[in-house]
């Protein structure tokens, strides 16, 4: 399992709520407005990244997935409010 970060621009309110729904049913937790983390197998990654490309369809649409290993995933810092379900958080 890999950990990955999904992060989103996507202007149709609607295609963005859409695609929000989908990512959770893959298992991402919500840690922004438009960002998800979680760890997915891979045939859930390719799946994400069919998901992806089925949503960044208009010019100003953009979807960036950063797949993490657990060392880089500890090292991140985290500033202001916290997630319960975010893990190995490191408040600075």
């Amino acid at each position: 399992m890999v950990r990955v970060v999904v992060v989103y621009d996507i202007s149709d309110d609607n295609k963005r709520l859409r695609l929000a729904n989908r990512l959770k049913y893959l298992g991402l937790t919500r840690i922004q407005k438009s960002a998800f983390s979680g760890r997915l197998d891979s045939s859930r990654i390719k799946d994400l990244y069919r998901i992806c490309k089925e949503y960044a369809t208009d010019t100003s649409d953009i979807i960036h997935v950063f797949q993490m290993c657990g060392y880089d995933w500890s090292r991140r810092k985290v500033f202001g409010k916290c997630i319960d379900v975010m893990e190995n958080v490191v408040l600075v």
